[in-house]
């Protein structure tokens, strides 16, 4: 599994079609007392109505999967490995819990067994299936790739007070070579240093590049979904993005009804950290419950254009204004066109 394990290390997600991922942000549960004041005037005020934080910043994501991800077979020509598939989500090796790599090649080399019981996760149905294992140089093996970790760039979406949660991405964490949605056991969301932007063109989709480690640790999230991913921030983190300290406001939440083809803003961190609205237009809507690409949108604003050519990967997630309610936020690009891309209602992401 070493070797394996090797072939996998440091890879990249890459959401969507193409999605892009992206995340959001918490803020401090603890605000001062006005700042409390104000929240539980609006809810008082405007009991039928919702507000949050819009956010915008960039993120590092890191996150350990529930089990293997099955990504292929070390032989050639080969569908599957005794009803293993790949994509396949193991969890089990004759009934001992695997949390990762290394425990696959561990369990199979202290029972030693020629053949083991294999419990794995197929479209959320368990399943247990007997798999005949293969000795090399005096190892087991199942003659299997597996992953058990991914990380990625993304980029805020909002911070709900009521619920002390941020929501992010819009759209699942899938794997970049299965396509399938991730079992998260525990994600953590990082501070990015050096980024970088890979500009976009008609020729390729550009893409954020940066460096995070557990120095610069944020935050955490557990749950994800179709709609994104939602978690919390950490003590250390509270006073940068503190919403009492910050020049925010709570904006509404919009519905699917007041999202109008026309003029609208996204949020979007800029080359020198400072939160910017970029102009996009809305070109069409689609009221299609569970589709989750609910917009069409294009960029029309020249700054955001220079800076990153369009819409990149790391940017899914950029919360979308209209009207000074926040509406949706952007989930893919348009592979021939990095002008345009999806959005997703951000009545979909209160959800989480």
């Amino acid at each position: 599994m070493n070797k394996i394990n090797k072939n996998f290390k440091n890879i990249w997600i890459i959401l969507g079609a193409v999605s892009i991922f992206t995340m959001v942000i918490i803020f401090n549960k603890n605000c001062n007392v006005n700042k409390e004041t104000q929240i539980e005037a609006f809810a008082i005020k405007n009991h039928d109505k919702k507000f949050v934080y819009p956010m915008g910043n960039i993120i590092g994501v890191k996150a350990n999967t529930d089990g293997v991800l099955v990504l292929g077979y070390e032989e050639e020509d080969v569908d599957y490995i005794g009803g293993i598939q790949i994509g396949d989500n193991i969890v089990k090796i004759d009934n001992k819990r695997i949390k990762n790599s290394q425990d696959v090649s561990e369990i199979l080399n202290k029972i030693k067994k020629s053949k083991v019981e294999v419990t794995f996760e197929r479209k959320n149905k368990y399943k247990t299936e007997v798999i005949e294992t293969k000795k090399e140089n005096g190892k087991y093996k199942l003659g299997l790739w597996v992953r058990d970790k991914i990380s990625g760039i993304g980029t805020m979406t909002f911070y709900d007070p009521s619920m002390e949660k941020f929501k992010a991405i819009g759209h699942a964490i899938k794997d970049s070579d299965t396509n399938e949605l991730l079992k998260i056991k525990q994600g953590y969301i990082y501070k990015p240093e050096q980024l970088k932007i890979v500009k976009a063109s008609n020729e390729k989709v550009g893409k954020i590049k940066g460096d995070f480690n557990d120095s610069n640790l944020m935050g955490n999230f557990s749950n994800n979904s179709e709609l994104g991913i939602s978690g919390n921030i950490t003590e250390n983190h509270n006073k940068e993005f503190n919403v009492a300290n910050k020049e925010k406001q709570l904006i509404e939440v919009g519905r699917p009804q007041d999202v109008k083809i026309g003029d609208a803003v996204i949020l979007f961190e800029d080359k020198n950290k400072n939160i910017t609205s970029y102009d996009i237009k809305i070109e069409s809507i689609v009221y299609d419950k569970g589709n989750y690409r609910d917009m069409v949108i294009k960029v029309v604003d020249d700054k955001l254009l220079e800076y990153t050519g369009g819409i990149v990967q790391g940017m899914s997630g950029a919360p979308i204004i209209q009207n000074n309610k926040i509406i949706g936020a952007i989930t893919h690009v348009f592979r021939d066109n990095p002008k345009k891309g999806y959005g997703i209602f951000i009545d979909e992401m209160i959800k989480l």
